[in-house]
Parts: C-alpha cells; structure tokens; sequence
C-alpha cells in the first residue's frame, strides 16, 4: 500500500466529506477507491461506444439517460 496525499479546495473536500457519509464508507480513501474503480468501469464501456447511462427507479420503472462529458467523444477522460 502507498500513502498519497491530496490537496482538496474547501468545496471539493465538503463533496468528499458528503460522498464519504452517503455512501457510508469507512474513510475518504474508500470513497476515492471506489470512486476510481466507477470510473474506470464507465472508461471502458466509453471505449466501446457506450456514452450514456440508463437508471431506473425499480419501485416506478421510471428511467433517465445520464450523460457524463468526460464520456462523450472527443473529450478528456
């Protein structure tokens, strides 16, 4: 294991801090770990041409398409 340290703004350690409580992970090097891990699954589908993603609300059926720019062709990622 490798120790890396971080340099946040106020506003984007308040995201971390909020991520970290959501999703009830131990540490905030959880919340990155898996954060990282999405990432890099949503990178893959990208490749492959998958651009948007579907969620649905399984109690309503209702869907949304989520379109994440750093997926989009052409831009950084």
């Amino acid at each position: 294991t490798r120790r890396v340290v971080f340099s946040f703004d106020e506003r984007s350690l308040e995201s971390l801090e909020k991520l970290t409580a959501q999703g009830r992970f131990s540490s905030m090097a959880d919340t990155v770990r898996e954060s990282l891990q999405i990432s890099r699954a949503l990178q893959g589908q990208a490749q492959q041409g998958f651009t948007e993603i579907v969620v649905r609300n399984p109690e309503t059926n209702q869907e949304r398409v989520l379109v994440i720019p750093n997926l989009q062709p052409g831009q950084g990622g």
